[in-house]
């Protein structure tokens, strides 16, 4: 069935007004190589948390750190504290810096898109946020969309060392929708 003539007119007059579609949130957001070779950071905003506790036999250790992010520019505030007082304790507060990258295929499925999300956030000794070792990560996550970056992990915490009674957890959650 064709249009007719008015009708076809109507749709490039629709199409012409409402200027060009708006991208699918399949589509991936533009990037820029800022802190990663494609950082698409600049399009997110939503919340990222670290608890980070270990005990070992001299006390106990607990991190709890949120990022706040509004379309990119992301902001600290949290705090270290321990029952060893040798351990650098203090508030964590300030700007930190997002990375958000994006692909195809992880160790397991060579056709998997996925996600991966680091952010820094400054030290307890007023240090500025830096990547490149102290970044929290969510190492590469499955992605379903481009719209919702949702999730959470725990793993054992990297120092963890049951031989010298070292035990401790790292827990993670973000979200962070795209504007």
């Amino acid at each position: 069935m064709s249009m007719t003539r008015p009708a076809r007119w109507l749709a490039v007059a629709s199409l012409l007004i409402a200027g060009p579609l708006a991208a699918e949130p399949q589509d991936p957001p533009a990037c820029r190589p800022h802190l990663v070779s494609c950082n698409i950071g600049d399009h997110y905003s939503g919340t990222f948390k670290r608890l980070s506790v270990i005990e070992y036999p001299g006390g106990k250790t607990t991190e709890d750190v949120t990022a706040r992010v509004v379309r990119g520019k992301t902001s600290c505030e949290g705090s270290i504290t321990s029952t060893d007082p040798s351990a650098e304790t203090g508030p964590i507060r300030g700007d930190g810096l997002l990375a958000v990258e994006w692909g195809k295929g992880t160790e397991d499925d060579p056709e998997q898109p996925w996600y991966r999300i680091a952010v820094a956030c400054p030290g307890v000794n007023g240090s500025p946020a830096r990547m490149g070792g102290s970044e929290i990560d969510t190492y590469k996550q499955p992605r379903r969309t481009f719209s919702l970056l949702e999730g959470k992990s725990e793993e054992e915490h990297p120092e963890t060392d049951e031989v010298n009674g070292v035990t401790g957890t790292v827990r993670l959650s973000w979200s962070l929708s795209r504007e």
